[in-house]
Order: C-alpha cells, then structure tokens, then sequence
C-alpha cells in the first residue's frame, strides 16, 4: 500500500508543520538571507493584472552596484547530493523507490481540473536514464520559463562557472585632434545585461558592474594623460541580429523583457529601480547617456552627444582606459534562475553563440544551445525552441527532456554545471517559489523546503522543473507541464500539490498501515 501523500490528512499536516521547522532551519544555514528571502532575490513585488506574458518575468531583480564577491575564489566541486542537502533536508533512511508506488501516489493528482487536457510529467532518479513516471512525457510542451533551465546548463557547458562579461571603455589611436586635452572614447558593451546604475548591494554573493565605477576609472585613467574632456561613442555590436523575438508578444516590453543588445544598465527599464518598469526602446543609447553623465560628475566633460561608433570597436588598435565585469558566470545563472530573468536568460543564450562560433541571434543561440546539450551526450528530440528566455508562445519542450537536462547538471561527472540546480527557487523560501503563497498552506506545505524547482508561467501554461529528496532519502528530477489550463492559480496548486507528492510520498520505505 503507497503512503497518503502529504497534506492529506490531519496527521500528515502536522508532521509537515514540523517538518518546516527542520527545513527552515537548513535553509536559513544556506543564506545571506533578509527576512527570510535571500537578499540576492527580489524585494517586493508590486501588485499588477495577470497580463499574456511569463510570470518569471515579473519577478526580476533590479541589479545593483558592485563590491568584491565573497564566491570570486571558484567554485567548489563536489557531488550533486552534497551541493543539495542544505536545502532538501538530508538523507532519510528507507528503501528504493518503485514506479508502482509512484504512480499510486501521482495518478490521483494529474486529473486535478485546473491543469487542463494536456499534462505531461516526467519522474526519474537522476542516475538511471528510466523514467519512475511518464504521463505524455514525450510530448512537446509550451514551457514558459522552465526553459532558463536548457539555457543555464548550455550556458555554463559552453562557458564554464567562473566566466565574467567585461563592459570597456576605449581611447582611439587617433585622438587628441581638435580641442585641446579632447580625446575620442568608445564604451563597448560585453553583453552585460546587469551593469547596473543602483547603489551598493547588501548581497555580497551577487554583485552586478556598476556604471559609475566605470565612469570613475576612465575619468581618472583621462585624468592620468591630461585629458578633460572628450566625444563618446558607444557600441552594442557584440550581439547582433533583431532585440525582440518575432514569436514574442507585443507587450513584453511592458515589463517583461528589453530589446536584447550588447550594451544596457539595469536591463533597460526606463525606471531603474522599478522590477516591472517598462523597458527602453534603445538601450544603449540609454547607457551612453548616462555614462556621459556620470563622466561629469568625475571630473570629464563629453562634447556633444554620444553616437553609435561603428561595430568591432574592441580592435587592437584601441587602447583600454577601463573596465568592469559582471559577476562569475555561475552567480549570473543562480541569479537567473531564482528569480526568473528574461533579459539575462536571451543574453546568455547569445554567449552560448558566440562562444560556439555562431552569430550572437536569437537564432544562432538556439542552434549552439543544442550543440551544446548534444556534446553533453543528450538527445535533442524534445527541444524546439526560438528563444532563451521561454517566453516565445511557439517555444516546445518535452518533459522528459527537461528531466535529462536536470539529470545532467546533478551528474558527479559534471560539476560545472551544478548552479543550473543551485539556482532553482526553494518551495516558500526563495525567488518564485516564495510568492503568491505558495507552499505555505496544505496540501503543499509539506514541500516547502524540500522542493526545489524552476517555475514557468504564460497565459494558459504552468510548468514547474526540478528536484526533490523523498522521503526515503531517494533523490528525484521531475518536470509538471500542462499548457492548456484553464486556471493558472488552480494550476499551480495542483503542480505544487505533485512537487510535494514526490517530497513526501516514502514510496521507497516501509508499506503504510
């Protein structure tokens, strides 16, 4: 006989009452936290009308300015299983898991009315390439924001964890011509989505660029040579090919996402404080100016108005005044995973192109995207994709796709790739798993903690990726994806409800009753 699943039944909400305390206090000892987020993730969510567009994309940060990064050392490589306990609770004691079990455990749930008529789930011990469970496990899925999951793991394959994007500025050979102590200077963009204009961060583990270091390091490079004035240029051309996504919604740009260019702040919001702020037409003309601006302010006037200098700026013939760098590679994926990062998700995706060789589109990012996960040895029959972020209504994952894809980033062998899992939002912890009030009452209270997954969210589509420790000590990869569902919040009950199922479950123990 399979075990009530949780939050069933008076006594399992107990035993879960108690077993947030336990989970709380694992998760507390894997900080910095701030009143019981990590200070990395958002700080406030500003209430606003469900609009056709991802729900991860309402939850991002914005960035703020940097100070020395307490992970700048590397990262540590150790198993998957020890990276994990912090915030899965620890091993328990029990036997293997059976599919039967499982089955009895998930069956139920999957008929929920909220998720729709198209479900897909799969279920699998991240060692083993057999699925524990498979409802439509093959089927092409819409999946929202569980698609960041495919990118990161690419993103870190192609680029490794301690990768940084650095934001330049250049003085030509031929400056000096005109006004005297005049130089030409370029700003050149890395593809740093997060070079920020904010203040100090309280978060010493996630540290954006900062603008204004920028411009204080070339004012006193300037300085150095007798210059106090010059004409600025800026250039984007590191990223190329369109900024919007043809199969993406008009209104993105709302709130969601901003054209995707090689040089912004603050992920282009016209307000840079703001998560939900409307996005920038041109993004780096925006930087640009506010460069210019904060030259000024150290002592370096800019003549005229700053132009878009022609691309390939970054050539040998210019010298370099300064520079700043984003955050490792594996902070920036933690960073895009916990709160669901649409602008760092599509620049990433056109890192992966160009550091496969390919065009930095959107295009030439989902081709090395699949070159990627192929060298990885996976089998790419599940992803058709346009896109980095999810938000493309056309994009299509199959469930047990996104399933390998975890199972790779949990393999001994690829340690580079674990903050692909140490990223995932904790259930009623962390990032998008800590709103909405989910996780904190039955049926899935028993998951908070426990469950630790990415989430994916359009208008008519709630998935949810990750893992979970059972609660005989057996560690799970799973994938819930249901694209036609009626009611988004009755939707993500019932994922949320299936995510605890397998956090509680003990199919592997000893028989109930």
């Amino acid at each position: 006989m399979a075990r009530q699943v949780p939050g069933t039944l008076p006594t399992a909400i107990v035993s879960a009452a108690l077993g947030i305390v336990l989970a709380a206090g694992c998760v507390w000892a894997a900080g910095p936290w701030s009143g019981g987020q990590r200070v990395s993730e958002r700080r406030g969510r500003s209430p606003v009308a469900e609009k056709p567009v991802a729900q991860a994309s309402q939850d991002s940060l914005a960035p703020s300015s940097p100070a020395p990064s307490t992970r700048s050392a590397g990262p540590t490589h150790v198993p998957a299983g020890a990276a994990l306990l912090p915030v899965l609770a620890g091993d328990k004691p029990g036997g293997a898991l059976t599919a039967a079990e499982l089955a009895d455990a998930l069956s139920p749930l999957t008929l929920a009315p909220g998720l729709g008529k198209h479900v897909g789930i799969a279920v699998a011990d991240p060692a083993s390439d057999a699925l524990l469970f498979d409802q439509h496990a093959a089927d092409g899925f819409a999946p929202a924001s569980t698609n960041k999951v495919v990118t990161a793991v690419a993103a870190l394959a192609a680029l490794g964890p301690d990768d940084q994007f650095a934001t330049r500025v250049l003085q030509g050979p031929n400056s000096g011509s005109g006004t005297a102590g005049t130089a030409s200077i370029v700003l050149v963009g890395g593809g740093d989505p997060t070079l920020s204009t904010q203040g100090p961060s309280s978060d010493p583990g996630y540290q954006p660029a900062s603008l204004d270091d920028l411009a204080a390091r070339t004012a006193a490079a300037l300085q150095a040579k007798g210059v106090n004035s010059v004409t600025l240029g800026y250039d984007a051309s590191v990223f190329g090919g369109p900024g919007l996504n043809p199969t993406w919604s008009a209104g993105y740009t709302d709130g969601n996402v901003a054209p995707v260019v090689g040089l912004m702040v603050d992920e282009g919001r016209a307000k840079a404080a703001d998560d939900l702020s409307p996005r920038v037409t041109d993004p780096a003309a925006v930087a640009a100016l506010d460069f210019a601006g904060r030259l000024a302010a150290h002592g370096v006037q800019v003549v005229g108005k700053p132009s878009a200098a022609a691309g390939g700026s970054g050539t040998a013939a210019a010298s370099e005044l300064a520079r700043v760098t984003s955050p490792r590679l594996a902070d920036l994926v933690e960073h895009m995973l916990t709160v669901s990062d649409n602008d760092l998700a599509e620049a990433l995706l056109r890192h992966v192109a160009l550091a496969d060789g390919k065009p930095a589109t959107f295009q030439g990012g989902v081709a090395a995207v699949r070159d990627q996960l192929a060298k990885l040895g996976l089998n790419l029959a599940g992803l058709n994709v346009l896109d980095g972020s999810g938000l493309s209504r056309d994009d299509r994952i199959a469930p047990e796709f996104l399933v390998k894809v975890l199972s790779t980033a949990a393999a001994d062998n690829h340690p580079d790739l674990r903050a692909a899992l140490t990223g995932l939002p904790v259930a009623g912890f962390t990032g998008t798993l800590a709103e909405d009030g989910r996780y904190t009452t039955p049926p899935s209270l028993a998951g908070a903690g426990l469950v630790r997954a990415k989430t994916g969210s359009l208008t008519g589509v709630v998935t949810l990726a990750g893992l979970v420790r059972d609660n005989s000590g057996q560690l799970l990869v799973f994938a819930l994806m249901a694209d036609q569902a009626p009611d988004a919040a009755a939707a993500r009950a019932a994922v949320d409800r299936l995510a605890t199922a397998l956090a509680g479950c003990g199919c592997g123990g000893a028989s109930a009753g």
